[in-house]
């Protein structure tokens, strides 16, 4: 439940066979409901965009959670500063894997996206002399929570809390710099901005945010709101694609690059820095093509991402796989067992992983191997189900 009472919560029910009609209606008169026939999660998100009728408007998907403090601090951010546009916040990751959850966005900062920049000998996210606060790789300034927030953040004992400023729309060549059901924005920044792209399922999400850093600065405030979970009641598996490792994630590859090359690396680019970058963008393309076995598909982005440079140069010998094993099957099944096994040996050369449990993983995946992500849709709940089972749970206490 939110500390901040006046909402709207707009439920777009794309083409769902779940009950969630009947599931939500009776829940809190605050809530709305619209159904469609499937045609995407972005058509679905423009369907609330249109509906909505708040001053401030931001988005959730079913597999996420807001911490309490979420509506109240970034609306009053919003209402104290007329001249900002949209905010964002820190969210943590929960892999449900018993290991620690993930802060971002400065784990993707100042690990992530620093690493990638001196892959490609970019100097762009290096902190200037005895500065050790990743934001500042990306953010021009910072200045401790105000008046308009202060209660708030001395009730989550983070009385020192910060907010980041700047113009991000270059930093986002290195990839998501927020994260979409974190972010509160202005109806009339959206209207400038235009609604999600629908021409792709995945990765129109960060197109949108990157075109409103484009137009309008950003402002941080750096305190998780959020918990992004990436299983669902029970540690089961969410049945979602944009979760799996096959084709949903492939086609966020490519998509994420189309829509790279639309906001920097179009035909008239010539900046070798974005260049480059572009290379490690269809080397992962390729990457993702080739394990499924879409050898053309492989070949075409390894071919634009092969150079004898550090982080490069291993778009050869799968180039030449690629080229080589007769069969789109073979060639995934060979290449995707290559990676599993460079994986394994660097795990037990660095004593991630010890020979007893490398031996008990590989007999177990010889005596019953496990489904892909995207099959298992009828095991543990729906992410609608975890979700409306949490908010009545809420609710309860």
């Amino acid at each position: 439940m939110q500390s901040h009472q006046d909402w709207e919560l707009i439920v777009v029910d794309d083409g769902s066979t779940d009950g969630t009609r009947a599931r939500i209606e009776s829940l809190d008169p605050r809530i709305r409901y619209i159904e469609q026939s499937n045609q995407g999660v972005y058509v679905a998100r423009n369907t609330g965009l249109r509906a909505a009728r708040g001053r401030f408007v931001t988005f959730m998907d079913s597999d996420d959670e807001w911490l309490p403090h979420f509506l109240a601090l970034t609306t009053a951010f919003l209402n104290a500063h007329p001249d900002r546009h949209w905010v964002t916040t820190e969210f943590v990751e929960d892999l449900g894997d018993g290991s620690p959850p993930i802060l971002h966005d400065r784990h993707d900062i100042g690990v992530l996206y620093d690493g990638f920049a001196r892959a490609i000998r970019s100097r762009a996210l290096l902190l200037p002399t005895g500065v050790k606060d990743d934001y500042l790789r990306v953010y021009d300034r910072k200045r401790i929570v105000g008046a308009w927030g202060r209660a708030i953040v001395e009730s989550l004992g983070r009385p020192d809390a910060m907010v980041y400023e700047g113009m991000l729309f270059q930093h986002m060549r290195w990839g998501y710099l927020n994260w979409l059901p974190v972010t509160m924005c202005r109806r009339e920044a959206i209207a400038q901005i235009g609604p999600f792209a629908t021409r792709t399922r995945s990765a129109a999400d960060y197109h949108f945010l990157a075109r409103l850093a484009r137009e309008f600065p950003a402002s941080m405030i750096a305190v998780p709101s959020a918990i992004k979970y990436e299983r669902a009641a029970g540690n089961q598996p969410l049945a979602q694609a944009h979760l799996a490792t096959g084709s949903g994630a492939y086609r966020f590859e490519v998509n994420k690059l189309g829509f790279f090359d639309e906001l920097f690396a179009g035909p008239d680019c010539t900046d070798e820095e974005t260049l480059r970058l572009r290379r490690h963008y269809c080397l992962a393309a390729g990457h993702r093509a080739l394990a499924l076995g879409l050898r053309q598909d492989a070949i075409g982005y390894l071919r634009q991402a092969a150079a004898w440079q550090r982080g490069l140069w291993v778009a050869w010998p799968r180039l030449a796989l690629a080229r080589l094993v007769p069969g789109d099957a073979a060639a995934g099944r060979l290449y995707s067992g290559w990676i599993r096994g460079t994986d394994v040996l660097r795990r037990l050369l660095t004593g991630r992983l010890s020979p007893a449990t490398a031996l008990r993983k590989a007999l177990r995946r010889v005596l019953k191997p496990s489904a892909p992500l995207h099959q298992m849709q009828g095991e543990g709940q729906t992410v609608t189900d975890a979700a409306l089972d949490s908010f009545q749970q809420s609710r309860a206490r």
